[in-house]
């Protein structure tokens, strides 16, 4: 294989964006993780990341790490790994400002590439996944779906009216939460323009003209290319905790993804005891893991 020299880390551009998808989707179907989180897929739309490549060719990128403010991804094609473009992405991305690092699905190789360069694990978020027999249990149309307390009106999102109230709810939800709670307006822009976002599956909770909770859903394809569900952002108001209402726009979340999916799964911090306590209860398994390093 013919390796060129590292490009970057630089802006991204437009043919480099086309060429880190394609070579995301292929990991994503060998490993059964996505290399790269959202947060750095709307960065790098908004011309927010930087990138190292490493092609193969002219025509191939083989692989590539992904640098957003001090936090940096990677990954290298299934066909070109065990030849050490790994730790020279590492060791640009690095030297670029990288501090922090992801790797995704809890895979081996990742795991031995962050401890031999000295990283420190310091977070972990589980990737958790419903059984098939489970969320037909939950969804069974003979079971009555909890019911909505009086005054509250559970609708979608409407495109162009409801964007500021959903980030102000969010970011007091998440205040603590180092990636969802600082979401702007960009990033739900760029959000919005991801192929697999829809309105429809952003289920809003209202009290009067008061959002009080949120149980944003996600229908994307699967490592096989079959559509898998997931409950991508669950929150509700501070002001309306002990009101059972995180159980209330599960189970309607759950009740919709099962009209279009088999799978649903949700990342959830290993640490969130509460959390993990509710969505064990109702079925749900741990998949994988995610590990956030810190370089040393």
């Amino acid at each position: 294989m013919i390796v060129s020299a590292i490009d970057g880390p630089r802006p991204v551009r437009s043919a480099d964006l086309r060429a880190l998808r394609d070579l995301a989707a292929r990991a994503f179907q060998a490993d059964g993780a996505q290399p790269f989180n959202d947060h750095s897929w709307s960065q790098l739309s908004e011309g927010q990341a930087r990138v190292a490549l490493i092609h193969a060719d002219e025509k191939t990128l083989t692989a590539a790490a992904v640098v957003t403010g001090d936090e940096f991804e990677l990954v290298v094609a299934p066909d070109a790994r065990r030849q050490g473009l790994g730790r020279r992405l590492w060791q640009a991305a690095v030297g670029a400002g990288g501090r922090l690092v992801w790797t995704h699905g809890g895979l081996d190789a990742a795991r031995a590439l962050a401890t031999a360069c000295g990283a420190v694990a310091i977070r972990e978020l589980l990737l958790m996944q419903l059984p098939h027999h489970a969320l037909l249990e939950l969804t069974d149309s003979d079971a009555p779906t909890r019911a909505l307390p009086d005054g509250l009106e559970l609708r979608t999102m409407q495109t162009g009216r409801d964007e500021q109230a959903w980030l102000d709810l969010n970011a007091r939800a998440f205040a603590a939460h180092p990636e969802q709670g600082q979401i702007t307006a960009d990033d739900l822009a760029a959000l919005q323009r991801e192929s697999w976002y829809s309105p429809d599956d952003v289920l809003l909770l209202w009290q009067a003209d008061e959002l009080v909770g949120f149980n944003w859903t996600k229908i994307a394809p699967g490592p096989d290319g079959r559509p898998e569900g997931e409950i991508y952002a669950i929150a509700v108001s501070p002001d309306h905790s002990g009101r059972g209402l995180g159980r209330v726009l599960m189970e309607h979340g759950l009740r919709h993804l099962a009209e279009s999916v088999t799978d649903v799964s949700l990342y959830v911090e290993a640490d969130n005891v509460p959390a993990l306590a509710l969505y064990r209860r109702l079925g749900f398994e741990e998949r994988s893991r995610d590990i956030h390093w810190q370089v040393r």
